[in-house]
């Protein structure tokens, strides 16, 4: 049950970060995220509110809130990164978040480990291939070394959210998600105005928008039911895979196609992606 809970979790994040980047095409970004956001802080504010008992500790309050502006800066610098290149360039280097809750526990006295080391190894040398330009020129006119340098913006901000969700699902997972859905909204709300962005989306849109928001939401539940039912070991690395599926569904219904070393690159970084997120004992 562990095990296909984290494939389904994978299988959520996947595809909503295909979905999402192909629906921004054709409507306002800023728009698309808030309006699939607001569904998901919805549904989970009101499982919370019919489940007795929320955390009041400042420290879980904090994480929370802090969870979900790293998880703003995340979404953004992605769908960002995904305007300007392949998203089978982009999903990979956007998985690295997975880096960042290892560096934290490097930082807090934790043992680096050999599977980790080469994993590190691995991704920052495939994120190097993978955002080489292919003879020089962008990908079939796609701004490759930028979408990269966004793709690494993105993963830095779902490091932060990865890596304080942890201490903040103590206090309950739907808690935790709820309140971190708070400042992400508040987060995207207040970089749409500063830009200026357009908020408005067509009624018959709404349904889809709604799409990408709602497989996150479901995606991380399923893969904090998924640490609760089973060896970490396992459901980190399956949880994982996320980018694969992404890969999968561009190079099938976009055609998307990259050079040799782009190819390797991106194995390369979901090698190292699967490493990293090993966990023992």
């Amino acid at each position: 049950m562990a095990a296909a809970l984290a494939l389904v979790a994978s299988l959520c994040y996947g595809i909503s970060n295909f979905i999402g980047p192909v629906l921004s095409r054709d409507l306002p970004v800023y728009a698309l995220l808030i309006a699939g956001q607001v569904v998901a802080f919805c549904v989970s504010a009101a499982v919370v509110a019919l489940t007795p008992g929320p955390a009041h500790e400042a420290q879980l309050w904090t994480a929370a809130l802090a969870a979900g502006v790293g998880n703003a800066v995340g979404l953004i610098a992605f769908y960002r990164a995904a305007g300007l290149g392949p998203l089978s360039i982009v999903a990979p280097i956007g998985s690295l978040g997975a880096v960042v809750p290892v560096l934290a526990g490097l930082a807090g006295g934790e043992p680096l480990g050999a599977a980790k080391l080469v994993g590190l190894v691995l991704a920052l040398s495939g994120v190097a291939l993978a955002s080489r330009r292919r003879g020089g020129e962008p990908v079939e006119g796609h701004h490759t070394g930028k979408a990269a340098a966004w793709a690494l913006a993105s993963a830095a901000g779902f490091g932060v959210f990865l890596t304080l969700m942890a201490p903040a699902s103590t206090g309950g997972v739907f808690w935790a998600v709820a309140v971190s859905r708070v400042a992400l909204l508040t987060t995207m709300f207040a970089a749409a105005w500063s830009l200026g962005a357009a908020l408005s989306i067509p009624l018959r849109a709404l349904p889809r928008v709604a799409v990408p928001g709602l497989l996150l939401f479901v995606g991380t539940l399923t893969y904090s039911a998924a640490t609760r039912a089973g060896e970490l070991s396992v459901v980190s690395v399956l949880g994982s895979l996320f980018p694969v599926v992404t890969v999968l569904l561009a190079f099938t219904l976009q055609g998307e196609r990259l050079s040799r070393v782009q190819g390797a690159g991106v194995a390369s970084a979901l090698a190292g992606v699967v490493l990293v997120s090993m966990r023992y004992g």
